[in-house]
């Protein structure tokens, strides 16, 4: 792993809480280590490697200065003779760590990071461990086969379970203005729901920058009341991810299967190719083609296989980190979703939108988020019965936190509004649901 992708977090933790040293070389370097410029350090130290190695003091910040210059082998000699004069320098231990992580062995670099952790140090450093700790983690999902998985439970309430208009009843342009009566099924209804989902997820590198990745996720939303509603859900996906330089390139299968009510309601069969660049540190940029093969079962009885499709949509996203913590992106997409049957074009549209999204740590363990999605959709050919070609504007906004209660664990309470607006009476729908999600990943 390249070091310059490390903060320099430890380091300036623990030389604010460290003494003066006692002679103005080892304080000047000790100066600039703690500014974050080890580097410039390094020169200053290298000519009195000779003399002064094997003094702690000086062989500390010698192996300090020279991680941050990019001599890995020599902070390595350099920070093992400190470990070997002073076993308990918990200090030179939490450095030769970061060596380690640096030189790619996650192995000894976990276990001396856990072993400083264990000593009892000051809050600060231990925060900044448990950041090196995390890119232990994420090294070895790129250089070691990695099976994680996670368990869910959410509780919400939602008031349009049904995605219903508004009203019980509506009048029909093509029985001329006629008002149709609908049934109490038709209205729309509220109620509260509580679901549990579980995922695996494995990563396999085949040699650097390739790798096999697979996703096994399966979910069921049970309703209080309206159980014909009821969802189910299981998903899975495999491919492959390559990674040449600050570009990554992924082709994935996935495969999609929905229950309602008990029945079997939609399957999709498809693929996604996507590629992902950092322009920077801060920037990145995505670009991404999907495929699905969409196909239909029933609902209530009725068989909806006429509305089979083959959907396409492309897209393109920025996603930007500052300074405060902050991280926000942006994006747009367009496709097209073609019905496979004859004579039902009104079935089949064109799309396009956008979306928008932040998330801002507010607290050690607080995240708090939001995004916007803006969905537009023309169908082709008149809607039955309505005399005129079906366009919608779709418009959600999600907003809540992201909440680590302890490791491993997450808290997520949000609260998601959806706004179709169709010139279709019978499909405009507002919903408005609110949900409390815990989260245990292993």
């Amino acid at each position: 792993m390249n070091k310059a992708l490390l903060p320099t977090l430890l380091a300036a933790a623990w030389l604010a809480a460290a003494p003066a040293w006692a002679d103005a070389l080892l304080d000047e370097a000790r100066t600039l280590i703690d500014a974050g410029r080890g580097a410039e350090a390094w020169p200053k130290l290298a000519p009195h490697e000779a003399q002064r190695k094997g003094e702690p003091e000086f062989d500390l910040l010698y192996g300090v200065a020279a991680f941050e210059a990019g001599e890995n082998t020599r902070a390595l000699f350099a920070l093992e003779r400190v470990l070997a004069m002073e076993p308990g320098n918990n200090r030179a231990r939490a450095e030769i760590a970061r060596v380690y992580l640096a030189i790619g062995d996650t192995d000894i670099a976990r276990q001396e990071f856990r072993n400083v952790q264990r000593q009892g140090v000051p809050p600060a450093v231990s925060r900044s461990i448990e950041k090196y700790l995390e890119a232990v983690e994420r090294l070895e999902e790129v250089t070691k086969p990695m099976l994680k998985a996670y368990v869910e439970g959410t509780l919400g309430v939602d008031d349009n379970v049904n995605t219903s208009m508004g009203g019980s009843s509506q009048a029909i342009p093509g029985l001329g203005g006629v008002v149709v009566q609908f049934g109490p099924g038709a209205a729309q209804t509220a109620d509260t729901f509580a679901s549990l989902g579980a995922g695996l997820r494995y990563r396999n590198p085949f040699e650097p920058g390739l790798a096999f990745v697979a996703g096994l996720s399966a979910s069921q939303r049970s309703h209080a009341n309206d159980r014909e509603y009821n969802i189910a859900t299981l998903d899975g996906s495999a491919g492959l991810v390559k990674t040449v330089g600050n570009d990554t390139w992924s082709l994935t299968a996935q495969a999609n299967g929905m229950t309602l009510g008990g029945h079997s309601y939609r399957s999709a069969l498809g693929a996604t190719g996507q590629w992902q660049r950092n322009l920077n540190t801060r920037e990145q940029v995505t670009g991404y083609l999907q495929y699905s093969d969409l196909r239909y079962g029933s609902f209530q009885g009725a068989d909806q296989s006429i509305r089979d499709a083959h959907r396409w949509v492309a897209g393109a996203a920025y996603a930007r980190a500052f300074e405060n913590g902050l991280i926000a992106y942006a994006g747009g997409f367009l496709g097209v979703e073609n019905e496979k049957h004859r004579d039902v074009p009104h079935l089949g549209h064109d799309l396009y939108g956008a979306r928008l999204g932040a998330e801002k740590p507010v607290r050690e363990n607080v995240t708090l988020f939001t995004n916007f999605a803006y969905e537009h959709r023309r169908h082709g050919g008149e809607w039955p019965l309505f005399l005129t070609r079906r366009k919608d504007n779709q418009y959600s906004l999600n907003f809540g936190a992201n909440i680590v209660p302890a490791k491993n664990w997450l808290l997520i309470p949000q609260v998601s509004l959806t706004h179709n607006d169709s010139n279709v009476s019978l499909m405009e729908y507002r919903r408005n649901m609110a949900s409390v999600t815990l989260r245990r990943d292993f």
